[in-house]
């Protein structure tokens, strides 16, 4: 037999408690602090439920059945810990919402954490050494750990955690993933964030969002796939272009000599010989499996793209790429670029030529930007944000404004003419690294972004660049002009940063220029992205992708519920936010598909996270239910009585077929206003208003039978107001059409109030509350 001491304190009284061949069956005890110096086994239905400290004591023994539907279970609650070299072999359950429960077998040790729980009945694990019975990885999976994890209760985001090193199962930190064992008894890879500091000898993986344990059978550490193009050795033939033929059409598999100078087209190959120069036009592309040599230059319009599979390959292509801008601007617009070579001389960035809509050159119009900046970012005061670009590395991003001449004048945007920058020299190929930082202990810095870019000839998709990347928040932010240069001093910046994810795009609410953006971000485009810590952000071949080299188009087939709210103002100023529905977000902040306001607009209109202050450009939510509520807040930089309007745009999916009314809900003069019927116009100087707005999807003023059956009429005539209700009055505040209180009137319970009203013309609410705590908003047009 052994002794195990259980020494428990609760109201500062201790006790010792000793058992012989300690074991519970169906037992429940609650206690404030334990330490077990013994063997521990909690049955069949049994629970012991801690509310401060377990201690693990050394050479103890803490088990319980591991029985399907009837397993003990050591239960940690709210504020409780555990500390320890040891674990619970077992089940462990927690009713905290951020917990490491300290599970594990035999002699492993193996804790899972639960994050953002519901807290609704509390999260159960336990883990299993072995492999999980008939299991295999589908289509997402590349190979699973031995072991795995199961867990049951409320949802909640899982991190799986490993403190030996896992390089059998994965190289790389960046493939690795938290996978849930489906309904088909398939491993399926969920997405997952890397935890920082994370290396193949001991780190964490954390799923993005909360998941439904019941949907899942287990949980454990896989590699995921990475859906890219795989690079491998070709065992085909030898393909010639001439300059005019081919000997034949060249597959994946086969070697591709150019020996004469020509145009040949899209085409594919495993190795490329370019002993001649080659033109590739809009929409054409490369693509290469392995390596790339030979001297002869690959001449590339703006559109075109060259693409290498292999990371390995150490022999570069020399390209002459001329990207060319967008129509639609005016001299002292700003372009955010970046290089697709190896090294790039500032001279370069004076290649630059206008051009007009015959894509000819026009004469005097060289040279065609004037100052250049780079962004530098984890630094506050006057070194940190833009400063003069003195170099161009591989991966940073660089912005240019164009000059005050010809053809582009100074306030006037142009329809019809262009630029074309022309990058020659040997391209970016495999793996870059690019430095990142952030502010030390400012999460909220604006300092925190970093300007990056699109650093091959050859398109990157987002997506993937932010699955590598889980060091950065889940956002790319693209610039877009919204207005021309007005030439003159205006009271706001209209420009703004189109915000993509998961979820969608915001675009801002009016303007010129770029309508859209894909998540395809194209050769020599600049981007700005959050840092979460410092480090470096990675590019590599797998990101790369054929074709979809062109930029701001979007078709979209998603049957995301969403829409987006556009406000703007007389001037022009304004944005857009979107509100998604996916049944794989919460209310949290999930990354890759919420994204952070980040805009120059001085009048801006934002979502606020559930239960922070967090301001956000797109807001994803879980399943869509018609009781949700979506709190708005709307901020601008001076003090000056303006108008707005909020508009609603891009309604898909239960939106689309207008079975769900979109409400905008002003709180403050207490109106609900369906925004299919148009747009809703308010007046304010208020510099925040951060509860004054929401979106809603019922009309709790039409629906509220007390607010329909008050009878409330109010008037103003010849400088007097009157108000007659059905139920006594017991106050009435009158505000200006900005907002402002005017007068605030004290009534004795009565049906009906007269009373002066020597105000100015104009439209003014009168919020009326009655004697059984209804409240009604009327609207009062004042004419003298």
């Amino acid at each position: 037999m052994k002794i195990i001491t259980i020494k428990q304190k609760q109201k500062n009284t201790s006790a010792i408690l000793m058992f012989f061949a300690f074991t519970f069956f169906g037992f429940t005890s609650l206690h404030s602090q334990v330490q077990n110096n013994g063997n521990l086994y909690i049955n069949s239905g049994g629970s012991f439920f801690v509310k401060g400290d377990f201690k693990f004591g050394t050479g103890s023994s803490t088990k319980t059945s591991r029985t399907d539907v009837t397993y003990g279970k050591l239960i940690f609650g709210a504020l409780a810990t555990s500390t320890g070299p040891l674990f619970v072999d077992g089940f462990v359950s927690t009713r905290k919402s951020d917990f490491t429960l300290p599970t594990g077998e035999g002699t492993t040790y193996a804790p899972i954490g639960i994050y953002n729980a519901s807290v609704t009945s509390g999260v159960d694990a336990a883990y299993y050494s072995g492999a999980f019975l008939n299991a295999s990885p589908d289509v997402s999976v590349a190979a699973v750990s031995t072991g795995y994890w199961v867990v049951k209760g409320d949802n909640a985001k899982v991190t799986i955690i490993w403190s030996a090193d896992v390089t059998s199962l994965s190289t790389s930190t960046a493939d690795l993933t938290v996978a849930g064992l489906n309904s088909s008894n398939k491993w399926e890879a969920i997405s997952s964030s890397i935890g920082n500091l994370s290396t193949l000898a001991s780190g964490s993986v954390t799923t993005f969002v909360a998941v439904n344990p019941s949907n899942y059978s287990a949980f454990t550490l896989a590699k995921k796939v990475i859906t890219c193009s795989p690079a491998f050795v070709g065992s085909g033939s030898p393909i010639t272009f001439n300059g005019l033929t081919w000997t034949a059409t060249p597959t994946d598999n086969d070697f591709v000599t150019i020996s004469g100078a020509g145009s040949p087209g899209s085409f594919v190959c495993n190795t490329l010989a370019v002993n001649a120069a080659i033109n590739l036009t809009d929409g054409q592309t490369i693509e290469v499996v392995n390596g790339i040599t030979g001297s002869g230059v690959i001449t590339m319009s703006s559109k075109a793209s060259i693409l290498q599979r292999s990371n390995s390959s150490t022999i570069d292509p020399t390209i002459a790429l001329t990207k060319s801008t967008r129509t639609g601007m005016s001299a002292y617009d700003y372009i955010y670029w970046g290089s697709p070579l190896k090294v790039t001389q500032l001279s370069q960035l004076d290649n630059s030529q206008a051009y007009n809509v015959s894509n000819l050159p026009i004469a005097g119009s060289a040279i065609a930007f004037d100052l250049k900046y780079k962004y530098v970012s984890g630094v506050t005061g006057a070194l940190g944000g833009w400063q003069t670009l003195d170099g161009i590395t591989s991966g940073s991003g660089f912005i240019m404004r164009m000059k005050n001449q010809a053809p582009f004048s100074f306030g006037l945007s142009n329809p019809t003419n262009y630029i074309n920058l022309t990058f020659s020299g040997a391209a970016n190929n495999g793996f870059i690294f690019v430095p990142v930082a952030i502010v030390s202990g400012d999460s909220e810095s604006a300092r925190n972004n970093n300007l990056l870019a699109n650093p091959y000839p050859s398109a990157i998709d987002a997506d993937k660049f932010l699955e590598y990347n889980t060091d950065l928040d889940g956002v790319v932010y693209i610039w877009k002009a919204q207005m021309v240069n007005p030439g003159s001093v205006t009271p706001y910046s209209v420009g703004d940063y189109i915000a993509y994810t998961r979820a969608g795009i915001t675009n801002t609410a009016t303007g010129i220029g770029a309508a859209s953006f894909d998540g395809k971000i194209s050769t020599g485009q600049g981007f700005k992205v959050k840092a979460l810590s410092s480090g470096n952000a990675i590019f590599n071949n797998c990101m790369r992708i054929s074709g979809s080299n062109t930029q701001f188009l979007r078709t979209s087939n998603s049957t995301i519920d969403r829409y987006k709210v556009n406000m703007t103002g007389a001037n022009g100023v304004g944005n857009q936010i979107l509100v998604a529905y996916m049944p794989e977000t919460t209310l949290a902040y999930d990354r890759m598909y919420d994204a952070e306001l980040n805009s120059v607009s001085a009048a801006q209109v934002y979502s606020i996270l559930d239960g922070t202050a967090r301001q956000l450009a797109i807001n994803a939510r879980p399943t869509f239910e018609n009781t949700d509520i979506v709190n708005l807040g709307i901020s601008k930089s001076n003090t000056n009585t303006e108008s707005f309007t909020v508009t609603i745009a891009d309604k898909e999916g239960v939106f689309a077929t207008n079975t769900v009314n979109v409400f905008l809900h002003d709180i403050f003069l207490n109106v609900y206003h369906n925004l299919a019927d148009g747009g809703y116009t308010f007046t304010s100087n208020s510099t925040e208003l951060n509860s004054r707005f929401q979106v809603v999807y019922q009309d709790a003023a039409l629906s509220n039978p007390d607010f329909e059956s008050n009878n409330i009429i109010a008037t103003v005539n010849n400088q007097t107001l009157k108000i007659v209700a059905s139920l006594p009055i017991t106050n009435v505040a009158i505000y200006d059409i900005s907002g402002r209180l005017v007068t605030d009137i004290k009534v004795g319970n009565q049906l009906e109030v007269t009373n002066a009203f020597h105000f100015s013309e104009g439209i003014y609410i009168a919020k009326i509350k009655l004697e059984n705590g209804a409240l009604a908003t009327q609207k009062l047009i004042n004419k003298k």
